[in-house]
Protein backbone atom coordinates (compact mmCIF):
# COMPACT_ATOMS: atom_id res chain seq x y z
CA UNK A 1 0.00 0.00 0.00
CA UNK A 2 1.63 3.25 -0.84
CA UNK A 3 2.61 5.97 1.75
CA UNK A 4 0.55 9.25 1.05
CA UNK A 5 3.34 10.94 2.95
CA UNK A 6 5.77 9.78 0.09
CA UNK A 7 3.91 12.20 -2.39
CA UNK A 8 6.46 15.16 -3.28
CA UNK A 9 5.47 18.80 -1.56
CA UNK A 10 5.06 19.67 -5.57
CA UNK A 11 2.74 16.99 -5.92
CA UNK A 12 0.44 17.63 -2.97
CA UNK A 13 0.29 21.47 -3.92
CA UNK A 14 -1.10 20.39 -6.95
CA UNK A 15 -3.49 17.79 -5.89
CA UNK A 16 -4.83 20.71 -3.22
CA UNK A 17 -5.06 22.68 -6.27
CA UNK A 18 -6.72 21.06 -8.47
CA UNK A 19 -9.35 20.40 -5.82
CA UNK A 20 -9.99 24.03 -4.97
CA UNK A 21 -10.52 24.99 -8.80
CA UNK A 22 -13.04 22.06 -8.74
CA UNK A 23 -14.69 23.03 -5.54
CA UNK A 24 -15.04 27.07 -7.09
CA UNK A 25 -16.06 25.51 -10.13
CA UNK A 26 -18.98 23.06 -8.69
CA UNK A 27 -19.68 25.86 -5.37
CA UNK A 28 -23.14 27.79 -5.96
CA UNK A 29 -22.62 31.04 -5.22
CA UNK A 30 -23.96 32.61 -1.63
CA UNK A 31 -27.56 33.79 -1.57
CA UNK A 32 -28.32 31.66 -5.19
CA UNK A 33 -31.42 29.73 -4.68
CA UNK A 34 -30.85 25.96 -4.16
CA UNK A 35 -30.32 23.28 -7.39
CA UNK A 36 -28.83 20.25 -8.36
CA UNK A 37 -24.89 19.63 -8.13
CA UNK A 38 -23.18 21.13 -10.86
CA UNK A 39 -20.24 19.38 -12.60
CA UNK A 40 -17.03 21.06 -13.46
CA UNK A 41 -17.23 23.38 -16.31
CA UNK A 42 -20.43 22.13 -17.69
CA UNK A 43 -22.76 23.22 -14.71
CA UNK A 44 -25.88 21.16 -15.29
CA UNK A 45 -26.24 21.03 -18.99
CA UNK A 46 -25.90 17.45 -19.10
CA UNK A 47 -28.50 16.82 -16.94
CA UNK A 48 -31.38 18.91 -18.81
CA UNK A 49 -32.89 16.20 -20.66
CA UNK A 50 -35.11 16.74 -24.08
CA UNK A 51 -37.78 18.39 -22.58
CA UNK A 52 -37.65 20.89 -19.85
CA UNK A 53 -40.86 20.65 -18.70
CA UNK A 54 -40.52 17.27 -17.06
CA UNK A 55 -37.22 18.07 -15.27
CA UNK A 56 -37.69 21.32 -13.99
CA UNK A 57 -40.92 19.58 -12.70
CA UNK A 58 -38.83 17.40 -10.98
CA UNK A 59 -36.40 19.23 -9.80
CA UNK A 60 -39.68 21.82 -8.38
CA UNK A 61 -40.53 18.74 -6.13
CA UNK A 62 -36.94 19.02 -4.79
CA UNK A 63 -36.03 21.82 -4.44
CA UNK A 64 -39.29 24.29 -3.98
CA UNK A 65 -41.24 27.19 -6.28
CA UNK A 66 -37.64 28.58 -7.16
CA UNK A 67 -34.45 26.89 -7.66
CA UNK A 68 -31.87 27.37 -10.02
CA UNK A 69 -29.44 25.77 -12.29
CA UNK A 70 -26.64 26.09 -14.38
CA UNK A 71 -26.62 25.78 -18.37
CA UNK A 72 -21.77 25.63 -18.73
CA UNK A 73 -21.24 29.22 -16.40
CA UNK A 74 -24.55 30.82 -16.87
CA UNK A 75 -27.20 30.86 -14.22
CA UNK A 76 -30.66 30.03 -15.09
CA UNK A 77 -33.09 30.93 -12.24
CA UNK A 78 -36.41 29.02 -12.43
CA UNK A 79 -40.04 30.28 -11.17
CA UNK A 80 -43.13 28.44 -10.76
CA UNK A 81 -46.73 28.92 -9.61
CA UNK A 82 -48.67 31.65 -9.92
CA UNK A 83 -48.24 33.64 -6.79
CA UNK A 84 -44.01 33.66 -7.07
CA UNK A 85 -44.33 34.66 -11.40
CA UNK A 86 -46.71 37.33 -10.06
CA UNK A 87 -44.72 38.70 -7.23
CA UNK A 88 -41.61 38.64 -9.65
CA UNK A 89 -43.05 40.54 -13.11
CA UNK A 90 -45.98 42.13 -11.55
CA UNK A 91 -45.69 43.77 -8.09
CA UNK A 92 -41.44 43.64 -8.56
CA UNK A 93 -42.06 44.49 -12.61
CA UNK A 94 -38.86 47.14 -12.32
CA UNK A 95 -36.56 44.70 -11.63
CA UNK A 96 -37.66 41.81 -13.24
CA UNK A 97 -38.85 43.13 -17.14
CA UNK A 98 -35.83 43.42 -18.64
CA UNK A 99 -34.40 40.76 -21.42
CA UNK A 100 -30.61 38.95 -20.97
CA UNK A 101 -28.16 39.32 -23.83
CA UNK A 102 -28.36 36.94 -26.06
CA UNK A 103 -25.81 36.42 -29.15
CA UNK A 104 -28.59 34.92 -30.95
CA UNK A 105 -30.47 37.64 -30.83
CA UNK A 106 -28.35 40.52 -31.22
CA UNK A 107 -27.09 38.75 -34.51
CA UNK A 108 -30.93 38.02 -35.23
CA UNK A 109 -32.19 41.66 -34.32
CA UNK A 110 -29.36 43.33 -33.88
CA UNK A 111 -30.22 44.29 -30.48
CA UNK A 112 -33.35 45.76 -31.34
CA UNK A 113 -36.91 45.03 -32.51
CA UNK A 114 -39.57 44.22 -29.87
CA UNK A 115 -38.86 41.26 -27.98
CA UNK A 116 -34.88 41.86 -27.64
CA UNK A 117 -34.64 44.75 -26.11
CA UNK A 118 -35.02 46.14 -22.59
CA UNK A 119 -34.52 50.14 -21.49
CA UNK A 120 -36.48 53.18 -23.33
CA UNK A 121 -35.65 51.82 -26.36
CA UNK A 122 -37.69 48.44 -25.56
CA UNK A 123 -40.56 50.64 -24.50
CA UNK A 124 -41.21 53.24 -27.30
CA UNK A 125 -41.10 50.29 -29.25
CA UNK A 126 -43.55 48.24 -27.79
CA UNK A 127 -45.42 51.12 -26.45
CA UNK A 128 -46.05 52.56 -30.07
CA UNK A 129 -46.43 48.41 -31.68
CA UNK A 130 -49.54 47.92 -28.98
CA UNK A 131 -51.39 51.31 -29.79
CA UNK A 132 -50.90 50.48 -33.35
CA UNK A 133 -52.18 47.24 -33.46
CA UNK A 134 -54.83 47.89 -30.84
CA UNK A 135 -56.24 51.12 -33.03
CA UNK A 136 -56.42 48.58 -35.91
CA UNK A 137 -58.25 45.90 -34.07
CA UNK A 138 -61.09 47.24 -31.90
CA UNK A 139 -60.48 51.00 -33.02
CA UNK A 140 -60.76 50.99 -37.23
CA UNK A 141 -61.61 47.11 -37.50
CA UNK A 142 -58.51 47.06 -39.65
CA UNK A 143 -56.88 43.78 -38.50
CA UNK A 144 -60.79 41.98 -38.41
CA UNK A 145 -61.22 42.82 -41.91
CA UNK A 146 -58.26 41.64 -43.02
CA UNK A 147 -58.39 38.73 -40.79
CA UNK A 148 -61.63 37.76 -42.65
CA UNK A 149 -60.18 38.57 -45.94
CA UNK A 150 -57.58 35.85 -45.23
CA UNK A 151 -60.41 33.57 -43.71
CA UNK A 152 -62.06 33.26 -47.04
CA UNK A 153 -58.68 32.50 -49.21
CA UNK A 154 -57.93 29.66 -46.71
CA UNK A 155 -61.40 28.25 -46.96
CA UNK A 156 -61.11 27.90 -50.61
CA UNK A 157 -57.37 26.45 -50.36
CA UNK A 158 -58.88 23.74 -47.48
CA UNK A 159 -61.70 23.22 -49.65
CA UNK A 160 -59.34 21.38 -52.43
CA UNK A 161 -57.38 19.03 -50.28
CA UNK A 162 -60.40 18.41 -47.45
CA UNK A 163 -62.08 15.06 -48.83
CA UNK A 164 -58.63 13.26 -48.65
CA UNK A 165 -56.58 12.62 -45.38
CA UNK A 166 -54.33 15.93 -45.30
CA UNK A 167 -52.17 17.23 -42.52
CA UNK A 168 -53.52 20.99 -42.56
CA UNK A 169 -50.00 22.62 -41.06
CA UNK A 170 -49.27 24.17 -44.47
CA UNK A 171 -52.36 25.90 -44.87
CA UNK A 172 -52.70 27.29 -41.50
CA UNK A 173 -49.51 28.43 -41.52
CA UNK A 174 -49.93 30.28 -45.00
CA UNK A 175 -53.29 31.81 -43.53
CA UNK A 176 -51.60 33.15 -40.62
CA UNK A 177 -48.90 34.51 -41.76
CA UNK A 178 -50.82 36.18 -44.52
CA UNK A 179 -52.49 38.00 -41.86
CA UNK A 180 -49.29 39.15 -40.26
CA UNK A 181 -48.30 40.50 -43.64
CA UNK A 182 -51.70 42.06 -44.45
CA UNK A 183 -51.38 43.70 -40.98
CA UNK A 184 -47.66 45.26 -41.54
CA UNK A 185 -47.32 45.48 -45.54
CA UNK A 186 -51.21 46.04 -46.29
CA UNK A 187 -50.50 43.28 -48.98
CA UNK A 188 -51.71 39.23 -48.52
CA UNK A 189 -49.72 36.51 -51.24
CA UNK A 190 -50.91 33.70 -53.25
CA UNK A 191 -49.88 30.39 -51.28
CA UNK A 192 -48.27 29.34 -54.21
CA UNK A 193 -46.37 32.53 -55.01
CA UNK A 194 -42.36 32.08 -54.36
CA UNK A 195 -41.61 34.94 -52.88
CA UNK A 196 -44.20 34.04 -50.15
CA UNK A 197 -42.84 30.70 -50.31
CA UNK A 198 -39.59 31.21 -49.51
CA UNK A 199 -40.28 33.51 -47.21
CA UNK A 200 -42.46 31.09 -44.72
CA UNK A 201 -39.70 28.35 -45.65
CA UNK A 202 -37.20 30.81 -44.08
CA UNK A 203 -39.23 31.30 -41.07
CA UNK A 204 -40.33 27.35 -40.27
CA UNK A 205 -36.41 26.91 -40.47
CA UNK A 206 -35.56 29.30 -37.62
CA UNK A 207 -38.32 27.92 -35.60
CA UNK A 208 -36.94 24.32 -36.40
CA UNK A 209 -33.29 25.35 -35.89
CA UNK A 210 -33.62 27.83 -33.26
CA UNK A 211 -33.13 25.11 -29.89
CA UNK A 212 -30.18 24.38 -31.57
CA UNK A 213 -28.78 27.69 -32.55
CA UNK A 214 -29.75 29.12 -28.69
CA UNK A 215 -26.33 26.79 -27.97
CA UNK A 216 -24.74 29.89 -29.15
CA UNK A 217 -26.13 31.99 -25.88
CA UNK A 218 -24.41 29.85 -23.82
CA UNK A 219 -21.75 29.22 -25.76
CA UNK A 220 -20.56 32.00 -28.29
CA UNK A 221 -17.56 30.13 -29.60
CA UNK A 222 -19.80 27.55 -31.71
CA UNK A 223 -20.38 30.13 -34.27
CA UNK A 224 -17.01 29.92 -35.19
CA UNK A 225 -16.69 26.47 -35.14
CA UNK A 226 -16.34 24.56 -38.49
CA UNK A 227 -19.42 23.58 -40.43
CA UNK A 228 -22.96 24.13 -38.64
CA UNK A 229 -23.49 21.60 -35.76
CA UNK A 230 -25.23 24.01 -34.21
CA UNK A 231 -27.37 25.54 -36.95
CA UNK A 232 -26.56 29.34 -36.14
CA UNK A 233 -25.24 30.01 -39.21
CA UNK A 234 -28.29 28.90 -41.06
CA UNK A 235 -30.50 31.03 -38.83
CA UNK A 236 -28.44 33.59 -39.68
CA UNK A 237 -28.57 33.09 -43.40
CA UNK A 238 -32.69 32.48 -42.73
CA UNK A 239 -33.17 35.58 -41.02
CA UNK A 240 -31.39 37.27 -43.48
CA UNK A 241 -33.54 35.89 -46.04
CA UNK A 242 -36.34 37.59 -44.32
CA UNK A 243 -35.12 41.01 -44.14
CA UNK A 244 -33.77 41.54 -47.48
CA UNK A 245 -36.22 39.38 -49.99
CA UNK A 246 -39.24 40.98 -48.11
CA UNK A 247 -39.29 43.39 -45.54
CA UNK A 248 -36.42 46.02 -46.80
CA UNK A 249 -38.05 46.11 -50.15
CA UNK A 250 -41.86 46.17 -48.79
CA UNK A 251 -40.20 49.64 -46.24
CA UNK A 252 -38.61 51.37 -49.59
CA UNK A 253 -41.68 50.30 -51.04
CA UNK A 254 -43.81 52.37 -48.28
CA UNK A 255 -41.66 55.44 -48.30
CA UNK A 256 -42.17 56.01 -51.69
CA UNK A 257 -45.83 55.84 -51.67
CA UNK A 258 -46.46 56.90 -48.07
CA UNK A 259 -49.67 59.21 -47.61
CA UNK A 260 -49.90 60.35 -44.10
CA UNK A 261 -53.62 60.36 -44.82
CA UNK A 262 -53.78 57.01 -45.80
CA UNK A 263 -52.62 54.79 -43.08
CA UNK A 264 -54.16 51.09 -43.28
CA UNK A 265 -50.81 49.14 -42.57
CA UNK A 266 -48.61 49.13 -39.84
CA UNK A 267 -45.31 50.48 -41.66
CA UNK A 268 -47.31 53.83 -43.30
CA UNK A 269 -48.51 54.35 -38.97
CA UNK A 270 -44.63 53.82 -37.91
CA UNK A 271 -43.76 55.92 -40.74
CA UNK A 272 -45.71 58.33 -39.98
CA UNK A 273 -44.92 58.79 -36.49
CA UNK A 274 -41.67 58.98 -37.10
CA UNK A 275 -41.73 61.78 -39.43
CA UNK A 276 -43.92 63.22 -36.61
CA UNK A 277 -41.35 63.09 -33.84
CA UNK A 278 -38.67 64.09 -36.03
CA UNK A 279 -40.60 67.53 -37.44
CA UNK A 280 -41.01 68.23 -33.39
CA UNK A 281 -37.20 67.21 -32.77
CA UNK A 282 -37.80 65.42 -30.47
CA UNK A 283 -35.83 62.19 -28.95
CA UNK A 284 -36.98 58.92 -30.96
CA UNK A 285 -36.24 55.43 -31.40
CA UNK A 286 -38.25 55.31 -34.41
CA UNK A 287 -36.55 54.81 -37.37
CA UNK A 288 -36.28 52.33 -40.40
CA UNK A 289 -33.57 50.03 -38.97
CA UNK A 290 -35.83 49.78 -35.82
CA UNK A 291 -38.75 50.03 -37.75
CA UNK A 292 -37.80 46.35 -40.10
CA UNK A 293 -36.76 44.80 -36.87
CA UNK A 294 -39.77 45.30 -35.38
CA UNK A 295 -41.40 43.99 -38.04
CA UNK A 296 -39.02 41.01 -38.11
CA UNK A 297 -40.13 40.54 -34.54
CA UNK A 298 -43.50 40.32 -34.47
CA UNK A 299 -43.63 37.85 -37.21
CA UNK A 300 -41.28 35.52 -35.64
CA UNK A 301 -43.91 36.58 -32.51
CA UNK A 302 -47.44 36.25 -34.22
CA UNK A 303 -47.31 33.44 -36.56
CA UNK A 304 -45.84 30.16 -35.27
CA UNK A 305 -48.04 30.34 -32.09
CA UNK A 306 -51.31 31.16 -33.69
CA UNK A 307 -51.12 28.66 -36.31
CA UNK A 308 -50.11 26.04 -33.36
CA UNK A 309 -53.17 26.80 -31.52
CA UNK A 310 -55.14 26.49 -34.38
CA UNK A 311 -53.37 23.07 -35.34
CA UNK A 312 -53.86 21.78 -31.70
CA UNK A 313 -57.95 22.73 -31.52
CA UNK A 314 -58.21 20.68 -34.27
CA UNK A 315 -56.26 17.86 -32.87
CA UNK A 316 -58.50 17.70 -29.41
CA UNK A 317 -61.72 18.31 -32.11
CA UNK A 318 -60.50 14.85 -33.45
CA UNK A 319 -60.27 13.11 -30.10
CA UNK A 320 -63.24 14.90 -28.39
CA UNK A 321 -66.05 14.85 -31.04
CA UNK A 322 -68.39 15.86 -29.01
CA UNK A 323 -66.51 19.02 -27.97
CA UNK A 324 -66.68 19.90 -31.20
CA UNK A 325 -70.53 19.44 -31.68
CA UNK A 326 -71.25 21.44 -29.36
CA UNK A 327 -69.11 24.38 -30.32
CA UNK A 328 -71.34 23.77 -34.04
CA UNK A 329 -74.28 23.54 -32.41
CA UNK A 330 -73.75 27.23 -30.48
CA UNK A 331 -72.69 28.50 -33.93
CA UNK A 332 -75.73 27.42 -35.74
CA UNK A 333 -77.94 28.95 -32.86
CA UNK A 334 -76.17 32.32 -32.73
CA UNK A 335 -75.24 33.05 -36.33
CA UNK A 336 -76.63 30.16 -38.70
CA UNK A 337 -74.38 29.29 -41.55
CA UNK A 338 -75.35 31.80 -43.99
CA UNK A 339 -72.75 34.50 -42.46
CA UNK A 340 -69.30 34.35 -41.55
CA UNK A 341 -69.13 34.80 -37.90
CA UNK A 342 -67.73 38.49 -36.79
CA UNK A 343 -65.80 39.83 -33.22
CA UNK A 344 -69.32 41.03 -32.51
CA UNK A 345 -70.56 37.11 -31.64
CA UNK A 346 -68.09 36.67 -29.50
CA UNK A 347 -70.07 37.29 -26.58
CA UNK A 348 -72.89 34.61 -27.78
CA UNK A 349 -70.46 31.91 -28.46
CA UNK A 350 -69.33 31.37 -24.83
CA UNK A 351 -68.45 27.30 -24.91
CA UNK A 352 -66.61 28.12 -28.25
CA UNK A 353 -64.13 30.85 -26.16
CA UNK A 354 -63.89 28.47 -23.55
CA UNK A 355 -62.69 25.66 -25.82
CA UNK A 356 -60.07 28.00 -27.01
CA UNK A 357 -59.12 29.28 -23.78
CA UNK A 358 -59.05 25.12 -22.59
CA UNK A 359 -56.87 24.60 -25.98
CA UNK A 360 -54.41 27.46 -24.69
CA UNK A 361 -54.20 25.80 -21.03
CA UNK A 362 -54.38 22.53 -21.93
CA UNK A 363 -51.61 22.19 -24.95
CA UNK A 364 -49.91 24.52 -23.24
CA UNK A 365 -48.14 26.77 -26.70
CA UNK A 366 -45.06 28.58 -24.94
CA UNK A 367 -44.72 26.32 -21.55
CA UNK A 368 -41.40 28.71 -20.79
CA UNK A 369 -41.98 32.18 -22.51
CA UNK A 370 -39.32 34.03 -23.23
CA UNK A 371 -36.15 34.76 -20.76
CA UNK A 372 -36.35 37.97 -18.14
CA UNK A 373 -32.92 38.95 -16.70
CA UNK A 374 -32.44 41.78 -13.33
CA UNK A 375 -30.73 44.92 -14.35
CA UNK A 376 -28.70 44.65 -10.57
CA UNK A 377 -28.17 42.11 -8.25
CA UNK A 378 -31.87 42.03 -7.03
CA UNK A 379 -33.14 40.33 -3.33
CA UNK A 380 -36.25 38.28 -3.88
CA UNK A 381 -38.20 36.01 -1.24
CA UNK A 382 -34.92 35.49 0.65
CA UNK A 383 -32.70 34.93 -2.59
CA UNK A 384 -29.91 36.64 -4.48
CA UNK A 385 -30.50 37.05 -8.27
CA UNK A 386 -27.15 38.23 -9.39
CA UNK A 387 -27.29 40.60 -12.21
CA UNK A 388 -27.47 38.99 -15.75
CA UNK A 389 -28.96 35.97 -14.50
CA UNK A 390 -31.25 34.11 -16.92
CA UNK A 391 -35.02 34.08 -15.04
CA UNK A 392 -37.42 31.39 -16.74
CA UNK A 393 -41.20 31.83 -16.01
CA UNK A 394 -42.39 28.35 -16.48
CA UNK A 395 -46.24 29.09 -17.59
CA UNK A 396 -46.63 25.31 -17.10
CA UNK A 397 -46.22 25.26 -13.64
CA UNK A 398 -49.70 27.39 -13.91
CA UNK A 399 -51.33 26.13 -16.60
CA UNK A 400 -51.69 22.81 -15.57
CA UNK A 401 -51.45 23.34 -11.43
CA UNK A 402 -53.74 20.80 -9.86
CA UNK A 403 -54.36 23.36 -7.01
CA UNK A 404 -55.59 26.05 -9.45
CA UNK A 405 -57.68 23.61 -12.11
CA UNK A 406 -58.00 20.50 -10.32
CA UNK A 407 -58.11 17.66 -13.13
CA UNK A 408 -55.44 19.47 -15.21
CA UNK A 409 -54.59 16.78 -17.39
CA UNK A 410 -58.11 16.36 -18.56
CA UNK A 411 -59.19 18.54 -21.88
CA UNK A 412 -62.60 20.22 -20.27
CA UNK A 413 -63.68 23.69 -21.82
CA UNK A 414 -66.62 24.27 -19.36
CA UNK A 415 -63.99 24.98 -16.46
CA UNK A 416 -64.19 28.06 -17.78
CA UNK A 417 -68.16 28.48 -17.98
CA UNK A 418 -70.17 29.45 -14.47
CA UNK A 419 -73.27 28.00 -13.89
CA UNK A 420 -75.00 30.21 -16.68
CA UNK A 421 -72.80 29.56 -19.14
CA UNK A 422 -70.73 32.97 -19.01
CA UNK A 423 -66.95 32.98 -19.72
CA UNK A 424 -65.24 32.76 -15.98
CA UNK A 425 -61.54 34.30 -16.02
CA UNK A 426 -59.51 33.10 -13.68
CA UNK A 427 -56.54 35.49 -12.99
CA UNK A 428 -54.01 32.09 -13.63
CA UNK A 429 -55.14 31.81 -17.07
CA UNK A 430 -51.96 33.71 -18.40
CA UNK A 431 -51.00 31.56 -21.96
CA UNK A 432 -49.66 34.61 -23.29
CA UNK A 433 -47.38 35.46 -19.97
CA UNK A 434 -48.04 38.57 -17.73
CA UNK A 435 -46.52 41.59 -16.58
CA UNK A 436 -45.06 43.84 -18.76
CA UNK A 437 -43.64 41.34 -21.31
CA UNK A 438 -46.95 39.98 -22.10
CA UNK A 439 -47.43 38.70 -25.56
CA UNK A 440 -47.44 42.05 -27.64
CA UNK A 441 -49.42 39.91 -30.75
CA UNK A 442 -52.00 39.08 -27.62
CA UNK A 443 -55.04 40.74 -29.37
CA UNK A 444 -54.21 39.70 -32.71
CA UNK A 445 -53.83 36.40 -31.69
CA UNK A 446 -57.02 35.88 -29.97
CA UNK A 447 -58.94 37.93 -33.12
CA UNK A 448 -57.45 35.37 -35.59
CA UNK A 449 -58.34 32.43 -33.55
CA UNK A 450 -61.56 33.13 -32.65
CA UNK A 451 -62.72 33.79 -36.70
CA UNK A 452 -60.28 30.97 -38.16
CA UNK A 453 -62.01 28.48 -35.57
CA UNK A 454 -65.38 29.72 -35.45
CA UNK A 455 -65.84 29.59 -39.54
CA UNK A 456 -63.89 26.34 -39.57
CA UNK A 457 -66.18 25.33 -37.00
CA UNK A 458 -69.32 26.47 -39.14
CA UNK A 459 -68.34 24.79 -42.76
CA UNK A 460 -66.67 21.56 -41.53
CA UNK A 461 -66.85 18.34 -39.24
CA UNK A 462 -63.54 17.60 -38.18
CA UNK A 463 -62.85 13.69 -38.53
CA UNK A 464 -59.78 11.66 -37.84
CA UNK A 465 -58.35 9.32 -40.90
CA UNK A 466 -59.45 5.56 -40.92
CA UNK A 467 -59.33 5.98 -36.65
CA UNK A 468 -56.17 7.06 -36.26
CA UNK A 469 -56.27 9.67 -33.54
CA UNK A 470 -53.15 12.22 -33.50
CA UNK A 471 -50.86 12.23 -30.65
CA UNK A 472 -51.54 14.68 -27.97
CA UNK A 473 -47.70 14.60 -26.96
CA UNK A 474 -46.48 17.84 -28.56
CA UNK A 475 -42.73 18.41 -29.92
CA UNK A 476 -40.91 20.52 -27.26
CA UNK A 477 -38.81 23.29 -28.48
CA UNK A 478 -39.50 27.19 -29.07
CA UNK A 479 -43.00 26.01 -29.00
CA UNK A 480 -44.79 22.92 -27.73
CA UNK A 481 -46.31 22.02 -31.07
CA UNK A 482 -48.52 19.00 -32.11
CA UNK A 483 -46.87 15.95 -34.20
CA UNK A 484 -48.07 16.14 -37.45
CA UNK A 485 -50.96 14.59 -37.93
CA UNK A 486 -53.74 13.26 -40.86
CA UNK A 487 -57.30 14.35 -40.77
CA UNK A 488 -60.90 14.82 -43.51
CA UNK A 489 -62.76 17.62 -43.37
CA UNK A 490 -66.79 16.99 -43.96
CA UNK A 491 -68.76 19.48 -44.97
CA UNK A 492 -71.68 20.89 -42.68
CA UNK A 493 -75.22 20.51 -44.33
Amino acid sequence: MPDLFAFSPTTVLLCVAVLAVLWLLTRRPSGLPPGPLLLPFVGNALSMGSDLRITFKKLRQQYGDIFSVYMLNTPVIVLNGYNTLRDAIVKNAEVFSDRPYSVLTDFMLKGKGVSGTSGELWREQRRFALNTLREFGAGRNIMENKIHEEVSQFLEAFEAERGQGFDCKRLVNNAVSNVVCSTMFGKRFEYTDPLYVTFLKAIDDIFADLGAAAVSNVLPIVRFLPGDLFKFKKTMRNMDTITTLLIDPMIKEHLQNHDDDNVDDFIHAYIKEMRLRKDKQEDTTLDLENLAMTIADLFLAGTETTATTIRWTLAYFLHNPDVQEKCFREIQENIGQSRRPSMKDKTNLPYVEATIMEVLRRADIGPLSLPHTVPHDVQFRGYTFPKGANVILMLDSVLQDPDVWGDPDIFRPGRFLDDTGKIVKKEEFIPFSLGRRVCLGESMARMEMFLFLTTMIQRFKFVPVDGQMPSLDGIFGITNSPKPFLMKAIHRI
